[in-house]
């Protein structure tokens, strides 16, 4: 595990049977994937180009029951770490998460953070888990701390949503890139 400004990574949250599992149901679910989307739930091609699978919390598979177990342990070693964060109002897993695929020259091109928006301003943190090892390029960037983190199989990062940490995809040429992400949001009451 590494912490750094608020950033988490935790290696080998998911193992490689458990990664192949959640894409091979994203390529076999062709019937759900939608175009990624950005800000206000609009295509923006110029922002980001992917291909998406938006999953409920509720939903009874193996793809969901998989990422819920993973992010649960996360999540908690993250509080672990930054007890803080405990000390701002209630919060919760979104109900909803994304399975995105990223094949070459995709990527969410443009710097943003996760609470860009009346509509984010719910989110309190922000997680992603790589789901395949992309070796050329195919990371993620957050500019402000001269940190990359590359894309490798079954690692969980956790970051919080805010200006603060903004972001950006490295785009791989050559790969495709599998990811899991969402937000944790403050419950409401």
């Amino acid at each position: 595990m590494i912490n750094q400004n608020f950033i988490s990574i935790y290696d080998d949250i998911l193992s490689k049977e458990h990664c192949d599992i959640i894409i091979n149901e994203f390529e076999n679910k062709s019937e759900r994937h939608h175009k990624g989307l950005v800000g206000e739930s609009e295509v923006k091609p110029e922002t980001k180009t992917s291909t998406d699978i938006s999953y409920s919390v509720n939903e009874k598979n193996d793809s969901v029951s998989i990422i819920l177990s993973a992010l649960e342990l996360g999540i908690n070693e993250y509080i672990n770490n930054y007890p803080d964060v405990n000390n701002i109002g209630s919060w919760v897993i979104d109900s909803i998460f994304n399975v995105q695929k990223y094949k070459p020259n995709e990527g969410y091109f443009l710097p943003h953070c996760e609470c860009a928006s009346f509509r984010g301003s719910k989110r309190v943190l922000a997680w992603m888990i790589y789901l395949n090892t992309v070796n050329d390029n195919g990371g993620t960037r957050f500019p402000t701390y001269d940190l990359t983190i590359n894309a490798r199989m079954g690692r969980l990062v956790i970051w919080p949503a805010y200006w603060t940490h903004q972001h950006h995809g490295i785009v791989s040429e050559t790969e495709t890139k599998y990811i899991a992400t969402g937000w944790h949001i403050f419950k409401e009451t």
